[in-house]
């Protein structure tokens, strides 16, 4: 049985960005009628499938979408539950106006065509008098929907760290594999609840850089903006400008003798921080190749372990890079980031852009793509772009800008804006050399290294 439907757009994923652009564009155009389709039962995306004790790690005054405030202001975070709370509670006032129909435990078949799940034979067919908009394409990763890339043997235990609420006796020892925010998670909240440090044995493949949470709350952000422009502006090199960086307390790391290779965006603060580092027992020895019964086997050794021990999956790649490819395609919208790690703000952006103007060349000469910064280098080219992007925002869109609780200076005073608009015109227009010029000195170094490396390698044979 095939049902006939019909929409002005069709939104595939009722994700986070996908809510917040649908949000934007039905407060934008009062006429709109958008249907919504998502293979989960309830909207909020992967924050269905994570783990039960997961928050936001940045302030909940940034996070959702633009009608409607999340969580109580400020630095205030956000509990998984909260936020799933507040999507429900977002797709159902959308829902009451009859302008938003959702369609939930639904597969897209292209071609504006979806089945549900559930109910064998059912089908439906859209006619999309506009555009079809794909919210899936950044495919948000997390450890519970993921098989780890390694192979475990069947004596040891491993679990996703959804499984840590529903432990029912102490382990002799918990290893918790994966550097990132949910590792960073699964630490904390074994911590929390009592655990002894020295029980926990932490995997680290790669030692990641940390924003200082503290200095990213609405009201002071456009302060630590300044400062990491002024810092990228200063550096020589690519080592230097993290130096500066971490001098001035915008980054942190977990251990001050080990330099970070990574930057995903993670953020803790100063005494998230100083739990982390009271776990004395950590792995750097590149990623986990498989569990035996008496040994982890990594890229780089081995280290014993026993069926006593609880290990803990958190290697999952929440935001891996995905090619890029243009956001506004004739009835096709792909929606990415368009500033760096601020997914849902670049959404309902592009939810705006979408009801201000009609050519795809002029929309997308507004919001160049942002991919999720992965390394170092990564930093250095997301932070610049973003720039790009928010110097053209400023001047089209800046009271669109000023008005969205998603934007980063929404919260700022007047003189603050100013301050930061100035600067912007100032910095920008040399952030392409300033970031050529590290990335250049990189390479060479790099290649400076491996010469030095092959040359010890002939004289030692």
């Amino acid at each position: 049985m095939v049902q006939e439907l019909e929409t002005d757009y069709l939104v595939v994923g009722a994700g986070a960005m996908g809510l917040a652009f649908a949000d934007e564009l039905l407060t934008r155009s009062p006429n709109a009628r958008i249907i919504i389709l998502d293979r989960r039962a309830k909207p909020g995306g992967h924050w269905n499938d994570a783990y039960p004790f997961v928050s936001l790690h940045q302030p909940a005054a940034l996070y959702g979408v633009s009608s409607e405030a999340l969580g109580t202001g400020g630095a205030a975070l956000a509990s998984g539950g909260e936020v799933l709370a507040y999507f429900e509670r977002v797709v159902n006032k959308w829902v009451a106006t009859g302008r938003l129909r959702f369609f939930p435990m639904c597969e897209y078949l292209g071609n504006g065509q979806f089945s549900s799940i559930l109910a064998a034979g059912r089908e439906y067919r859209v006619t999309v008098r506009k555009k079809i908009v794909d919210a899936s394409y950044m495919k948000v990763e997390v450890p519970a929907t993921k098989e780890p890339a390694y192979a475990v043997s069947p004596e040891i235990s491993l679990i996703p760290p959804n499984g840590l609420t529903d432990i029912a006796r102490p382990w002799s020892g918990y290893v918790i594999i994966g550097g990132g925010k949910t590792g960073i998670d699964a630490i904390l909240f074994l911590l929390e609840l009592g655990v002894d440090s020295s029980a926990i044995r932490w995997i680290i493949p790669n030692d990641s850089w940390f924003l200082d949470r503290d200095h990213f709350t609405p009201g002071l952000i456009a302060g630590a903006g300044v400062a990491q422009l002024k810092c990228l502006a200063n550096a020589r090199t690519l080592k230097g400008l993290f130096e500066s960086l971490e001098a001035t307390g915008l980054v942190l790391r977990l251990d001050p003798n080990v330099w970070p290779t990574k930057y995903r965006c993670a953020t803790v603060n100063q005494r998230e921080l100083e739990q982390l580092r009271g776990i004395r027992d950590i792995v750097r020895m590149g990623r986990v190749s498989r569990i035996e019964p008496t040994e982890i086997v990594l890229q780089q050794g081995r280290i014993p372990t026993n069926s006593n021990t609880l290990h803990v999956d958190c290697t999952a790649d929440g935001l891996a890079k995905r090619d890029v490819v243009p956001i506004f395609d004739g009835n096709l919208i792909t929606l990415q980031s368009v500033f760096m790690c601020q997914q849902v703000f670049s959404a309902a952006l592009l939810g705006f852009i979408e009801t201000q103007f009609v050519e795809d060349e002029t929309k997308n000469s507004l919001c160049e793509v942002v991919p999720h910064p992965e390394l170092e280098r990564d930093y250095v080219s997301a932070l610049t772009v973003s720039m790009e992007n928010a110097t053209r925002w400023m001047k089209h869109l800046f009271g669109w800008l000023r008005g969205s609780r998603l934007f980063l200076l929404h919260y700022e005073s007047w003189w603050s804006l100013l301050r930061s608009g100035w600067l912007l015109r100032k910095l920008v227009p040399k952030l392409p050399a300033y970031r050529d010029s590290l990335l250049e000195e990189q390479i060479e170094q790099s290649d400076r290294g491996r010469v030095v490396r092959e040359d010890t390698r002939r004289i030692s044979s």
